[in-house]
């Protein structure tokens, strides 16, 4: 199912993922995802504004694939912590844009939103 919340396509997945922040390891389960950010559902709390490193594993792939990506936390609500991100490599980058098209359909959307925030990035800078 695709939500079109804030300014890019989230979709539902669920997945398995770690948060590192301030020698803090929190594992939780992705429920949806952007190229912007995800919600992990977790009973552990850190405060917004915390820098995190995030850890996607895809373990339904013939060879395990990990996402990693630097962000920070963006919202906290009980059960979940959700977190922007920052800065992803490239195929980090490759694998989400992939799982995000695939979920939600539509590629040329996803690209369109990511080219968008780019230009938006550049000129606020």
């Amino acid at each position: 199912m695709m939500k079109d919340r804030r300014n890019f396509s989230r979709v539902d997945f669920r997945v398995s993922a770690l948060l590192q922040a301030e020698g803090v390891a929190i594992k939780g389960e992705v429920s949806d995802v952007s190229l912007h950010g995800l919600y992990m559902e977790t009973e552990e709390e850190l405060p917004v504004g915390t820098p995190v490193e995030v850890t996607i594993y895809l373990s339904a792939t013939p060879e395990p694939i990990v996402i990693n990506v630097k962000g920070t936390v963006a919202r906290l609500v009980p059960g979940g912590i959700g977190c922007s991100f920052d800065k992803m490599d490239v195929e980090s980058f490759a694998h989400l844009r992939s799982i995000i098209s695939y979920q939600g359909g539509d590629e040329s959307k996803v690209m369109a939103e990511f080219s968008e925030y780019i230009v938006k990035k550049m000129h606020d800078e």
